[in-house]
């Protein structure tokens, strides 16, 4: 699937498709779509996928493109339409190159200090905006951090994948800016 293509926006009249696909009731179709997450996300976990919930996410956009071709073909149980698609998406996954990482260490005081140093000066280079945002984004942990991370999208009017790929953009310049910060303050050690 091309870039662009990945980015697409769901739009609600795909989502809509997808609810009456998975049942005419619509409080039940809402109620099949929500265990379908819920499965999705916990067998990508289990898989030991850091990115779960957005892997589960763009398996269901996915499905949701294709209700239209599939929904007077496609016989049988749908959460397992939901799961071979998952596969795919997973499998595309473990091929991505990883993720810029923020810097982790288990050295002395010092060295923690020198980083914290680092990106404190490389947060204060960052436009306000992306400041914010970066620092909203990453401010919860577990199920917080979901609800947050719902609650900015909304507030953008974006959608989450698109949000994390805002942070995932300050936070690359963050690491760059961190990486040759501490990389001066080393050639700066007598």
């Amino acid at each position: 699937m091309s870039p662009a293509k990945k980015l697409k926006e769901l739009g609600q009249q795909d989502f809509d498709r997808l609810l009456s696909w998975l049942d005419a009731d619509r409080e039940r179709a809402g109620y099949l779509y929500e265990q379908i997450r819920w499965r999705l996300v916990t067998i990508l976990a289990a898989r030991g996928c850091t990115l779960a919930e957005e892997l589960a996410d763009e398996t269901i956009d996915r499905v949701a493109r294709r209700v239209t071709d599939i929904h007077e073909t496609y016989t049988g149980e749908k959460a397992l339409y939901f799961l071979g698609v998952m596969n795919n998406v997973h499998h595309e996954y473990l091929r991505r190159p990883p993720p810029p990482r923020l810097i982790q260490t288990d050295e002395d005081v010092e060295a923690r200090e020198e980083i914290h140093l680092c990106l404190d000066n490389c947060l204060a280079q960052l436009a306000p905006y992306s400041r914010q945002l970066i620092e909203r984004y990453y401010a919860e942990d577990l199920k917080a951090k979901i609800d947050l991370r719902k609650v900015i999208a909304r507030e953008l009017g974006i959608k989450a994948s698109s949000l994390r790929l805002r942070a995932l953009r300050i936070r690359e310049k963050l690491q760059t800016c961190i990486e040759r910060c501490l990389d001066s303050v080393s050639e700066a050690r007598p």
